[in-house]
């Protein structure tokens, strides 16, 4: 704006992959141009504009050449933030430069070098930033001096003066009254972001963790008291939204929404404003870590649109322990997936992979009893080495003999243009691969235990099969280790899928960080190739997509027969009576699930058992047989047509393009529907929902947290 101070403030996400990679509106940048508008001392002399695309935020910055820079640092954006401030400084050495964001080192020998390896930044902020960038902003304005403001005693802020580490507290002072800041949504900061559904609008009705788990950047003493929004002003900001997004996703920033009582009246005011705006359709949130009752309570409320969240990590008693982290138990995780199930809720739970103590044995165990628990989703990440965790640290690795590699974020890369130069950069994390209990080849092993479960287990691909041998006491934990086990013997076709899961595996790990760096920079042609797919895809989207669209039969043939032999040997007669159910079963459930993204393909087939009772009993009655058989035709309806051809339109048909698909929408949604000879069966009519609408588009790959990248 003419005659005003010019300040840009980025939380740049990559859009190479032509999406955004976080898909969330930048809620926390719009909070803080908020307070500075409401709390500088110059804010009328003041014109603030804030970014989520690098390209708007390029061209913006080389037409204005403001004054100050403010960039959100987070694991997916720091190699794009940093290339972009350092042609900043390149072209105008006096622009002021602030980073701020919680991947930052805890130690303060590590944040010196942080510091040195990042010269172009002149100050970062650890903390809250709303008031300290307020006091920056204030006293820029009154010296127009960079190193006078880098030693100017504003809490929470480090820079280097005279090549060392100068600091001014720990961190910068937490705002006990969210009330304070000014709505960037009620004032308007955030339309331009709301006119496009990609996103998901971003909520948050506390701050901070009670939790001090090591491998996560919430985790530390600063962030341990949660200061709160009032719940009218949580509505008003959801009701604002409500009216102006297009879209069906909210996302909650809460770190343990439904721990606390006062989660009940937004949950009731959430679903108020859903019955009055239709929106939102699903709720992304963490869920709280205990106080099951609230949580379901909660769950309830909003009537299956909230997942219930079982994010357990580990559940060794060791593991946790090393981790610092109190756990849900392992009674309460059962009740709790009982009950959401029960609701409709999508239910699932998240694993991390090498942890300080875990071991193949332990991961095992903890999946498997987190199948048995009937959790509908198990998502098994890595352990991502955040800056700005304990686990982070230079002791904490140490002391681990944690031995870590890396490779490309998924969907974190792009090429950019600044003026007349093209920045080519993507994001780099470092993933623990072995530690002093974990060899580097059961790492491998334990990879390839998730492809197991993507195929035979994930989005209740089996439930069918699973619930029925669960009334011959068979669980998941019995039937899955011998398939994982014998799976060099099934089909060709599967072996081969699992050969070229540890094949992409190994090869997208790389020694150091450099390594990647001059891969992605050496040549644009590389950056194409990650946009295409050729590289740096999800390797367990990618091969659980090849699954999906080739190996569906084969996938049956080898979970059937190794079911038939368990019940066998747990049970002869109960064998011998079913044994031709189980035929029957593997054919309703192949028919319901084979390529489902042909979705103009029909099949029919003359069935001699009541299905459409067991589909009632959601298959935990025993099937009996009809008096004669009758016809079942399995198709795809309008409903199920049309998001399939959105989502092919949006994503493609290829392998990468379903892998993407699968990513985001659970597998329940779009299984094939069903005809019972001339009745089409309503599942509506059956359980009262409408799962049509329930979780259709949820990003379940990408959340708030980086530790949500698979």
């Amino acid at each position: 704006m003419e005659g005003k101070e010019s300040i840009l403030i980025a939380d740049l996400t990559h859009t190479g992959s032509k999406s955004y990679s976080p898909n969330l509106i930048p809620y926390p940048i719009g909070s803080i141009k908020s307070y500075v508008l409401e709390y500088s001392e110059h804010s009328s002399k003041l014109s603030i504009d804030i970014f989520k695309d690098p390209q708007k935020f390029c061209d913006t910055f080389l037409n204005e050449k403001p004054s100050i820079v403010g960039f959100g640092n987070y694991v997916w954006n720091l190699e794009l933030s940093s290339d972009l401030a350092k042609e900043i400084k390149l072209l105008n050495p006096n622009t002021l430069i602030v980073f701020g964001g919680p991947n930052f080192p805890l130690e303060n020998n590590q944040r010196e070098e942080w510091l040195r390896t990042h010269p172009f930044i002149d100050i970062y902020v650890v903390g809250d930033g709303e008031e300290s960038f307020t006091k920056i902003v204030d006293v820029w304005y009154e010296t127009r001096d960079i190193n006078k403001v880098k030693q100017k005693e504003i809490p929470g802020c480090y820079s280097l003066v005279n090549d060392k580490l100068h600091k001014t507290g720990e961190f910068s002072p937490r705002i006990e009254d969210l009330d304070k800041i000014p709505s960037p949504y009620l004032k308007g900061y955030m339309d331009k972001f709301l006119e496009d559904s990609r996103l998901s609008p971003l909520l948050e009705s506390n701050r901070g963790c009670p939790f001090t788990c090591t491998f996560c950047v919430d985790g530390t003493d600063s962030r341990s008291k949660i200061y709160h929004k009032s719940v009218s002003r949580f509505e008003q900001e959801l009701e604002y939204v409500a009216t102006r997004y297009k879209g069906k996703m909210l996302t909650i920033a809460d770190l343990n929404f439904g721990m606390y009582a006062r989660d009940i009246e937004i949950s009731t005011g959430i679903a108020r404003i859903k019955e009055k705006y239709d929106y939102p359709h699903y709720i992304q949130v963490s869920a709280g870590k205990n106080n099951k009752p609230r949580i379901l309570e909660c769950a309830s409320i909003l009537k299956g649109s909230m997942g219930l969240a079982a994010s357990v990590q580990s559940l060794d008693k060791q593991v946790l322990e090393n981790v610092k982290r109190n756990n849900i138990s392992e009674q309460q995780l059962l009740e709790m997936t009982k009950a959401g199930n029960e609701m409709s809720a999508n239910t699932y739970s998240e694993v991390i992979l090498a942890l300080p103590g875990d071991s193949k044995e332990k991961h095992f165990n903890t999946v498997l009893k987190l199948a048995d628990s009937a959790i509908k989703i198990i998502s098994m990440y890595q352990c991502m080495i955040l800056e700005g965790s304990e686990l982070g640290s230079e002791i904490s690795k140490n002391y681990w003999k944690m031995q870590t590699k890396y490779r490309v974020l998924p969907r974190c890369f792009g090429a950019y243009r600044f003026g007349k130069k093209e920045i080519l950069t993507a994001e780099i994390e470092e993933i623990c691969v072995a530690t002093s209990s974990l060899p580097i080849e059961d790492y491998y092993e334990c990879r390839s235990f998730a492809l197991t479960l993507g195929i035979f287990y994930q989005d209740e691909i089996l439930s069918e099969l699973y619930t029925f041998l669960k009334n011959f006491g068979i669980k998941p934990s019995d039937l899955l280790p011998i398939l994982h086990e014998n799976r060099k013997y099934y089909s060709k076709e599967i072996n081969g899928l699992y050969q070229s899961f540890d094949n992409d595996t190994r090869n997208e790990l790389l020694d150091n960080r450099d390594q990647v760096i001059n891969i992605i920079k050496s040549d644009k042609t590389i950056i194409e190739k990650y946009a295409k797919g050729e590289l740096g895809v999800n390797v367990l989207f990618k091969h659980r997509a090849i699954a999906a669209l080739d190996l569906i039969d084969d996938i049956h043939e080898a979970v059937f027969s190794t079911a038939s032999d368990l019940l066998k040997k747990k049970d002869v007669q109960a064998y011998e009576k079913y044994n031709s159910f189980l035929q029957e079963l593997k054919i309703f459930s192949i028919l319901t699930k084979r390529n489902v993204f042909e979705y103009e393909k029909e099949y029919s087939h003359k069935f001699t058992y009541d299905f459409q009772k067991l589909m009632n009993d959601k298959f935990r009655s025993l099937p009996v047989k009809l008096a004669k058989p009758i016809d079942i035709l399995f198709f795809s309806n309008d409903v199920q047509k049309q998001m399939i051809k959105e989502k092919i339109e949006e994503n493609g048909s290829d392998v990468n393009g379903i892998g993407k698909i699968i990513s985001k929408m659970l597998g329940t949604m779009i299984q094939r529907k069903l005809r019972f000879g001339s009745k089409v069966y309503d599942e509506k009519i059956q359980d009262g929902s409408d799962k049509t609408k329930i979780l259709d588009g949820v990003d379940v790959e990408i959340n708030v947290s980086p530790g949500e990248f698979v």
